[in-house]
């Protein structure tokens, strides 16, 4: 912020209670002065929420609510929260402020970590979502920016905000093919550092190039099978795990013992729990497991030996 010039803050938003979104907001409130202070209706338990209420007392601010329809007084633009329409009760990501910034002719939308409910409960409510720039959900987890919601903002451009190497695998292959398929320019915190734009009000200018989107025409999806017991007993049972696509997708694992071969359907994510019989001891029983998920066909191998 001191190398982007802040002398002082007008409007502090702080879009839910989750620690990377709140944390260090009660360090801002010490070094800057701060004229108003937004948040949605939803509280928290952990230290960075208490040490965020404490300096937002200090300073003698009142926080104000954060929700569907409440206008922002910022000089020579129109600023309004789009969301949370509603109460999310304990799901503090889907109660995140949504905040939609027009200044001129071009307009920015701030997503938090609005997830596919909170999105589809702005579409319902009718919302004005169209954006030339969104800043995507969840740091480009699946569980946001559904097509549905990309068809009601129509973005020219995406800032997705990861950490590089994070732990969570974000952003997700599902959001880039979305990004992609719809031709959204994709500015990436994890490969670009930090990512500035800049508006006239005509034309929006970045600080870097676009990163692109995932290549091909479909994620870079690769199908894994895992056994809990690869040496299992006679008569026993093994569970058989399926990832690598969505959540739900069918799949078909063939079995092929010595002297017989026994196919089973199951769901990826879901562990689907296989009665070996009399298999053959010390023999390798391989299982072939491939799915087919928007019509393209994904394999893979895994195996176990009866004892």
């Amino acid at each position: 912020m001191k190398k982007q010039k802040v002398k002082d803050i007008e409007i502090m938003i702080s879009t839910h209670p989750d620690a990377d979104h709140m944390g260090g907001l009660d360090e801002v409130l010490k070094a800057y002065r701060v004229k108003s202070v937004y948040a949605p209706k939803v509280s928290h338990t952990t230290k960075v929420y208490r040490d965020f209420l404490y300096a937002v007392k200090k300073e003698g601010i009142k926080i104000k609510t954060a929700s569907k329809g409440v206008k922002l007084a910022v000089k020579g633009t129109t600023a309004a929260f789009v969301g949370p329409v509603k109460s999310y009760k304990t799901d503090l990501n889907n109660w995140s402020a949504v905040l939609k910034l027009t200044y001129g002719k071009k307009s920015f939308l701030f997503a938090g970590d609005a997830e596919t409910k909170a999105e589809s409960d702005m579409i319902r409510a009718k919302e004005n979502l169209k954006a030339d720039v969104l800043k995507v959900g969840h740091h480009g987890a699946k569980t946001s920016t559904s097509e549905a919601f990309l068809k009601a903002v129509k973005p020219a451009y995406a800032v997705i905000s990861a950490g590089k190497g994070n732990l969570y695998g974000h952003p997700s292959a599902e959001v880039l093919y979305r990004l992609k398929k719809y031709k959204v320019s994709l500015f990436r915190t994890d490969q670009q550092g930090t990512i500035v734009a800049k508006t006239d009000g005509k034309n929006i200018r970045f600080n870097v190039k676009p990163a692109g989107t995932a290549s091909g025409s479909n994620p870079a999806y690769k199908l894994t099978a895992s056994l809990d017991n690869t040496q299992p007993k006679q008569n026993g049972t093994i569970r058989l795990t399926v990832k690598g696509l969505p959540n739900g997708t069918d799949f078909r694992a063939v079995f092929h013992y010595k002297t017989t071969t026994t196919a089973y359907s199951g769901k990826i994510g879901t562990p689907l729990a296989v009665k070996i019989g009399r298999a053959t001891k010390g023999y390798k029983v391989i299982i072939d497991v491939s799915a087919v998920y928007k019509g393209k066909t994904y394999k893979t191998q895994t195996s176990f030996t009866p004892r």
